[in-house]
């Protein structure tokens, strides 16, 4: 019997995988269902009770009444597993149409529960983003101090990639950095590796894409954000702590180098 394929978008948080889940979700032959992994490990389902089943989904509908989201809604509750439900959202989303293939979740812990889903044949997508721009970004969201901010990021990235190594699961390596100013050759890149056609409307995904996202950066539910795949440089412009900074930057050096750049694509172009 043939498994079903299920994508998985693994990064540490604010890498992209959102925005990667919307685009890749204009495919007809993908259907993004955003953290539902996370939610069916009974993580945070009270938020989706009471008004919270009022959350927009990308459909642009309630999550109460979005055609995904309404069938899932009413089995979440702290006690269920992703083994047991997982697959009641997987069989939602195939249920859209005949046309998709693949069901792709976003879940910051989405590899902790693989074993949960050994019935499908599981593919993952890797971002990661660059150290310098993840380390302004989460300095400026959560308040870490320079060195704490530098070690999170290098904890989480090595845990993702030895555990990919580990698992030895079929991966696709790519920088945030390279999706969000070469979007068009990633996604070409991407939709080759997964035997899917790349469609223009990928570029721009708001409005257009065919995934169900309740949760995860809500960006990805505002026009203004998300109607196109670009990158944030402010970071370029910040100069505190500059030798401190390129220090602990050459500490992360390799590995950065090597997940963020590996396709290529950000060379000096002639």
């Amino acid at each position: 019997m043939t498994r079903k394929q299920l994508l998985l978008v693994v990064g540490a948080a604010h890498s992209g995988t959102t925005i990667l889940d919307a685009a890749l979700g204009v495919s007809p032959h993908v259907v993004g269902v955003g953290e539902a992994v996370r939610l069916t490990s009974g993580v945070n389902t009270d938020h989706l009770q009471g008004r919270g089943a009022e959350r927009i989904c990308t459909c642009g509908r309630p999550a109460n009444q979005c055609p995904l989201w309404a069938k899932v809604l009413p089995e979440l509750n702290p006690d269920i597993t992703v083994k047991s439900h997982f697959p009641l959202v997987d069989d939602a989303a195939r249920g859209l149409s005949p046309a998709v293939r693949y069901v792709l979740d976003s879940s910051p812990n989405a590899l902790d529960h693989v074993d949960a889903l050994a019935d499908y044949d599981v593919r993952v997508l890797q971002v990661t983003r660059d150290v310098r721009s993840w380390v302004a970004s989460r300095r400026r969201r959560k308040g870490d101090n320079l060195i704490s901010a530098y070690v999170t990021w290098l904890r989480n990235v090595k845990r993702i990639d030895t555990d990919l190594a580990q698992r030895n699961l079929p991966r696709f390596q790519l920088g945030y950095e390279e999706l969000a100013l070469r979007p068009r050759e990633v996604l070409t890149l991407i939709c080759n590796w997964l035997d899917v056609p790349f469609e223009e409307a990928m570029l721009t995904p708001f409005g257009k894409t065919r995934s169900h996202i309740i949760t995860g950066n809500s960006s990805i539910r505002k026009p203004n954000l998300a109607a196109t795949i670009r990158y944030d440089g402010s970071w370029l412009a910040a100069n505190e702590y500059p030798i401190m900074s390129g220090l602990l930057t050459g500490v992360c050096g390799r590995i950065n180098q090597r997940l963020v750049y590996s396709n290529g694509l950000l060379k000096r172009r002639a």
